[in-house]
């Protein structure tokens, strides 16, 4: 019989390939890649308005680039399920002016499930700089040792703040804790060929939705196909 987990993770859908090398993984997330964006640029706008913090920023030519620097930051943030744990990636990126010098290293970081203590979901609410209404529901993963910051406010392992499912993701990360606490084996999703994904990301065949969705559909077949046989031997 298949662990909630599996049966979670059989219904997920998604369209970020970053991971799709990935060994191990059980799904990804998709950020709100233009949600966040859009959100965050007018914060940065009214942000200006203050004359201080537009005296500041003109030293690092920031009101020229912030629109750019900001795609630059959300569109290099990815995140999936594996049966390690969380795995959070910024890959590297441009700041500043787009300058090589200026580029900024890629980030890794996986939070394993034993040692998470609390995850849980903020709803959007209210407005930030009093005129901006937050839009972005946010995931706060916590672990033993999480804790306060020097402001005196929560110090969370993870912050993902924009994903499309947040509260799917929050289920499938409990899932998986409970799996492990069993011992009980979760179905992974399986890597696709590099061809076949070259496609995706904007090759001579990019942009072409017809083969995408069957890749998709042959990766939910050997899903399936994968926890089966996991079943039959157990």
């Amino acid at each position: 019989m298949d662990c909630e987990a599996t049966k979670l993770a059989r219904s997920f859908r998604w369209t970020d390939q970053f991971f799709e090398r990935e060994e191990g993984l059980v799904a990804v997330f998709d950020f709100d890649y233009d949600k966040i964006a859009a959100f965050r640029k007018d914060v940065a706008c009214v942000s200006l308005l203050f004359p201080p913090v537009l005296v500041c920023s003109a030293l690092f030519c920031w009101p020229c680039f912030f629109r750019q620097q900001i795609d630059w930051d959300v569109h290099s943030q990815h995140v999936a399920v594996t049966r390690d744990g969380i795995k959070y990636v910024k890959e590297r990126r441009k700041t500043g002016c787009g300058l090589g010098c200026q580029d900024a290293g890629r980030v890794s970081k996986t939070v394993p499930f034993d040692k998470i203590t609390d995850c849980d979901v903020t709803e959007a609410a209210g407005a930030t700089c009093c005129c901006v209404e937050n839009v972005l529901s946010v995931v706060n993963v916590d672990t033993a040792s999480s804790g306060g910051n020097a402001e005196g406010g929560p110090r969370h392992e993870l912050t993902l703040a924009g994903l499309k499912e947040a509260d799917k993701f929050k289920q499938l990360v409990w899932a998986m804790k409970r799996a492990g606490a069993k011992g009980q084996a979760v179905a992974t999703a399986p890597t696709v060929a590099p061809p076949a994904m070259a496609m995706d990301r904007g090759g001579e065949g990019g942009g072409n939705e017809e083969t995408n969705e069957i890749l998709r559909d042959i990766r939910r077949e050997l899903v399936e196909l994968n926890a089966n046989i996991k079943g039959i031997k157990e």
